[in-house]
């Protein structure tokens, strides 16, 4: 279960941070290197030492003496180990809580302008751990780590100007920085969009996306939400998720041929799911029923993730069906293995024979799962099952009769991907 964290500040972790001043996930395959870099004093190696010991990679999980090494690197002033650090005190991981050196440590990554640390300091000083509360320094920082670009940040800032916490109220400064924090993945920012947008006028909604695009453009950022999706009929009728194109006013499909605009035709928006036409030839995916899927069936999906990252040439990721029902047993969703990223989403979920079975929709997210659980998700991602997708399709006789049969031999992995990838497409949403 997810929890909404609408009036309350969040503290970061660069175990799960989408944003840090170097590459965490970077990792060197000698394990002994690594050890060796680490006991000769150097930062980063003693830094990266102390994160597989927490996270438990290639050496068994121990807080205490992922500390050690954190403790370490963060006296020599390498900021991310200050911040992870203050992480450990805040928390109690390894050690007994201690709000007081987990603001010590967070300040010193903050005064040497690591936005994590910069949000981290706000939150202690929202929530009043270490600290007496003042909501106005908490917004100070929030700021700060918001104008480096870190989504928490943006998301945390966000939420005081929509409340007046600690600085004066203003919906139009708060959508623009929730809506930042939403483009980058961070889905309590897109509730708090929606609590506020009720409370503003079209032209205050207008102004507040045009200042978050000039914040994206100022930074380099594509300006505009991109998801994936996949053509259903050789006459441009295409699937993605309700989410991606959401209040959309301009829709364009990309493709190897070209960039062509399309039109929403109909969505069910309960269950995530939208049906847009663009106008040309393409090659479609057939759509299968997901009642004949079965726990531990192959499964894969192509889609464009993290544009502004990982370029814009499709990815392909594969796994199994973990369980036929998503969270709380939600019977409308699979639960799969298939590493999702933002920018997979209402990317086609194919099997063996290359029939389109699901829609992935949502995945659970690190941050909320370990404020709740203590631990990190292992990959747990969704998809809606194409039941859904078909009942909408359905309701549209004219499309319904021209999709394709789907498969019913199984056919080469190989050739499953290059029908996938020829159907697949990145879908922008201005």
């Amino acid at each position: 279960m997810h929890r909404k964290f609408h009036g309350s500040s969040f503290v970061a972790s660069v175990l799960f941070a989408s944003l840090l001043a170097i590459n965490t996930h970077a990792q060197l395959t000698d394990f002994a290197e690594l050890s060796a870099k680490a006991a000769q004093g150097n930062a980063e190696a003693q830094f990266k030492l102390g994160l597989r010991h927490v996270r438990g990679e290639g050496v068994p999980q121990n807080n205490s003496e992922g500390i050690r090494w954190l403790q370490k690197s963060a006296e020599q002033g390498f900021a991310p180990a200050q911040s992870e650090l203050g992480y450990m005190y805040e928390q109690g991981h390894g050690t007994s809580v201690n709000y007081g050196e987990a603001l010590k440590w967070y300040r010193k990554a903050a005064e040497q302008g690591l936005p994590l640390g910069q949000n981290n300091v706000g939150a202690m000083y929202d929530q009043g751990r270490g600290v007496p509360v003042d909501r106005a320094e908490a917004a100070r920082w929030f700021r700060k780590a918001a104008e480096q670009g870190l989504p928490i940040g943006q998301r945390n800032f966000g939420n005081a100007l929509a409340q007046g916490r600690g600085v004066q109220q203003d919906y139009v400064e708060a959508y623009k920085w929730l809506r930042l924090a939403a483009l980058q993945g961070i889905q309590p920012a897109r509730e708090s969009i929606r609590e506020i947008s009720l409370r503003m006028t079209p032209a205050e909604i207008e102004e507040a996306r045009r200042r978050a695009d000039e914040f994206r453009k100022s930074r380099g950022a594509p300006t505009r939400a991109s998801g994936s999706g996949f053509f259903i009929t050789e006459d441009g009728f295409f699937v993605t998720n309700f989410h991606v194109v959401r209040d959309a006013t301009r829709i364009i499909i990309r493709t190897d041929a070209g960039n062509f605009p399309a039109q929403l035709v109909t969505a069910d928006k309960a269950n995530d799911v939208a049906l847009l036409k663009a106008n040309g030839s393409f090659k479609p995916l057939p759509l299968a029923a997901s009642r004949d899927a079965k726990l531990g069936d192959a499964v894969f999906t192509v889609g464009f993730p993290n544009i502004h990252l990982q370029g814009t040439a499709p990815k392909l990721t594969d796994g199994k069906i973990n369980s036929l029902v998503g969270m709380e047993d939600d019977p409308r969703y699979f639960q799969v293995n298939v590493a999702t990223q933002p920018g997979n989403s209402g990317g086609a979920l194919i099997n063996e024979r290359g029939n389109v079975i699901g829609i992935i929709t949502l995945r659970m997210t690190e941050s909320v799962t370990y404020q709740q659980t203590g631990s990190l998700p292992q990959n747990v991602n969704f998809a809606v099952k194409s039941a859904y997708a078909l009942a909408l399709l359905e309701s549209q006789p004219a499309v319904a009769s021209r999709l394709k049969h789907p498969q019913t031999s199984k056919r080469s992995f190989a050739d499953a991907v290059k029908a996938a990838t020829n159907a697949s497409a990145l879908v922008f949403a201005d």
